[in-house]
């Protein structure tokens, strides 16, 4: 359980905010663009496949990974709408994941060599953690970030065919999520048509708490249960498992994507522009979510490796304090400003 950290004290009349645009606004600004992206990173990931696994460079598929990570991180921030139905936000990566169910259930399914997972239409329907780029991840890379796909012997094989089906899997995924999301259904309409029969939300201004407190959550979760591990004690190897695609070397990409989806969210919501007190936060947003991004580029992709420098792990104590300082903005004086009340969320952690 992970308090969302959103305290209320109301400072203007609800009345004169207008709640009915921050969620269109989310998806026509935001979810659509953002799912959109992560279907386009999908065709670079099979033809990087396809040359690793009949002898090429791995090389191509691993730019295509960093990219695909990128694109993940920044669409799964938002967390609701029709990333909420069908277990979607799941299915494109299975995050947190602090039991290790990835690990276990892709290991499992290559020793059993399971031909029903090689189909991408039938892969859908296994669970979700044997789906996603997370289980691309473990397929595709060793412990050291170097990738594993080469078609040669049974198991190299395999790997190669299963990789073939979850990168088109993504693809699939990723078109569902663009299609429900222009087409609302389920939790996004649920979300755009508020009314007192509405179990989701009854008020415009329900909804939009909603929208908001989910981006908060995003925020908590990347702070408290990545970052702060990360930079705390303890063996470095069980910390740097704490940040998804640290396996693959791609720890940094899928901070960097997660902290850019979040500011992108919140601008393309317009939550800070609804109150001429909030517009500060605006500036104070790009600024901060810039220094963030300045400091994670400048981070060896290695996130062990960089544990050992002095230097990188200064800069990752910095993010972490970026990120504390923006959950004291958006979710104190920007929820106050807005009148939200706060709110928990459950999420599946550790």
């Amino acid at each position: 359980m992970v308090a969302a950290a959103v305290v209320a004290m109301p400072r203007q009349a609800a009345a004169e905010i207008d709640y009915s645009r921050f969620w269109p606004q989310t998806l026509s600004g935001f979810a659509l663009p953002a799912s959109n992206a992560l279907g386009k990173a999908a065709p670079a990931l099979a033809s990087g496949i396809e040359a690793a696994c009949t002898g090429g460079s791995g090389e191509p598929f691993a730019s295509a990974f960093t990219e695909a990570v990128e694109a993940v991180a920044r669409l799964s921030m938002l967390r609701v709408g029709a990333l909420a139905d069908e277990n979607r936000l799941e299915r494109i990566a299975f995050i947190p994941d602090g039991r290790g169910v990835v690990r276990r259930q892709v290991t499992r399914l290559i020793a059993d060599r399971d031909e029903t997972a090689l189909d991408a239409t039938r892969l859908r329907g296994k669970s979700v953690a044997l789906q996603g780029l997370t289980a691309l991840e473990w397929v595709a890379f060793d412990k050291d970030g170097k990738v594993l796909l080469a078609d040669s012997g049974e198991e190299g094989a395999y790997r190669c065919a299963y990789a073939a089906a979850l990168a088109a899997r993504l693809g699939e995924t990723a078109k569902e999520i663009s299609g429900a999301f222009a087409a609302p259904s389920g939790q996004t309409a649920l979300l755009l048509t508020p009314a007192p029969e509405n179990g989701l939300a009854k008020t415009h201004k329900e909804a939009a708490g909603f929208v908001f407190n989910a981006l908060m959550t995003s925020l908590e979760l990347i702070r408290d249960q990545m970052l702060a591990p990360l930079v705390g004690e303890g063996a470095p190897a069980s910390r740097v498992a704490r940040v998804p695609f640290s396996r693959s070397h791609n720890g940094t990409a899928y901070l960097s994507g997660a902290i850019g989806g979040l500011s992108q969210a919140f601008s393309a919501a317009g939550f800070a522009q609804a109150s001429g007190d909030g517009e500060w936060i605006v500036n104070t947003l790009d600024f901060e979510r810039d220094n963030a991004l300045k400091a994670l580029a400048a981070v060896p992709a290695d996130l062990e490796a960089a544990l050992s420098d002095k230097e990188a792990s200064g800069r990752l104590a910095y993010v972490l304090t970026v990120l504390t300082g923006l959950r004291t903005t958006l979710g104190g004086e920007l929820a106050a400003y807005l009148d939200f009340r706060g709110g928990f969320n459950a999420l599946d952690g550790d």
